[in-house]
């Protein structure tokens, strides 16, 4: 399976280890372009429908978006807990992110991955 960024699928994140955001759950697809169709793997945010108003480890989907996410519920990606599974976690696509979250998806990771 080739995943893009910004696509969201229904993954199955267990097992879990301490912390680790767990379930069967969305998740939005956060690698480059440039490594698409190159690994068998995708570095992944999860969701929550779990909503906090944490702006820099937090963007909210909310359900007006639901034609483009696919998602039924209003839901947050969850920045912080971005990590790499492999692609045969994936279940199904559900949609993608639109422009606006997409661009401060991006503003988020660049803040919290800089060194």
């Amino acid at each position: 399976m080739v995943t893009k960024p910004f696509e969201i699928y229904l993954a199955n994140l267990n097992p879990k280890k301490g912390h680790e955001v767990g379930k069967t759950r969305p998740v939005v697809v956060v690698h480059s372009q440039l490594i698409q169709g190159l690994l068998s793997t995708s570095i992944i945010c999860p969701l929550t429908t779990q909503l906090s108003p944490a702006t820099l480890l937090r963007v909210h989907l909310p359900l007006n978006e639901s034609h483009t996410t696919g998602l039924t519920e209003p839901s947050d990606v969850i920045v912080d807990q971005i990590r790499s599974i492999d692609n045969q976690r994936l279940i199904k696509k559900l949609g993608e992110l639109p422009s606006a979250q997409a661009e401060q998806l991006q503003k988020s990771l660049q803040t919290i991955l800089a060194v």
